[in-house]
């Protein structure tokens, strides 16, 4: 190989790198961007399942019917928040992965954590939407 074409290589090679450090950076600050916009709302979470739990244990007025819409809300407002507790404890960070994988794993990896990510944000909006309706709709004002 001639002098010109293994410097040539090189910086192509280079180049190549770089984008992909480059993309895997994007992918991951889109994620932390969805993380971010979720984490606000895990205090919101928290406040209406404990306030469903509440009502559930101190209001004998409320028909059987009721009482299973505010369990089953309950429940779905803590799976919400239990898969964001999950999802933050298992992702890996690129820096981390850059150890043990190559550019094309890491964006791979992280292609797959932005759709898990933003699946528990569609999630949790849900959640949250239909928790506000129903505390609205029961007049719970704890």
């Amino acid at each position: 190989m001639s002098r010109f074409s293994y410097i040539l290589f090189s910086f192509a090679s280079l180049f190549i790198i770089s984008c992909q450090d480059n993309k895997s950076d994007v992918l991951h600050k889109e994620i932390m961007t969805i993380h971010d916009e979720i984490m606000p709302k895990t205090g919101e979470i928290s406040y209406l399942y404990l306030a469903f739990r509440k009502k559930l244990e101190t209001d004998s007025s409320i028909s059987m019917a009721q009482r299973e819409e505010l369990s089953a809300q309950a429940d779905d407002l803590e799976k919400a928040e239990e898969e964001m507790m999950v999802w933050m404890n298992d992702y890996i960070i690129p820096q981390t992965l850059r150890d043990t994988k190559n550019s094309e794993e890491i964006i791979a990896y992280l292609q797959d954590q932005k759709i898990v990510i933003s699946k528990i944000k569609e999630h949790t909006e849900a959640s949250l939407e239909k928790a506000k309706k129903l505390k609205k709709d029961l007049s719970i004002n704890e």
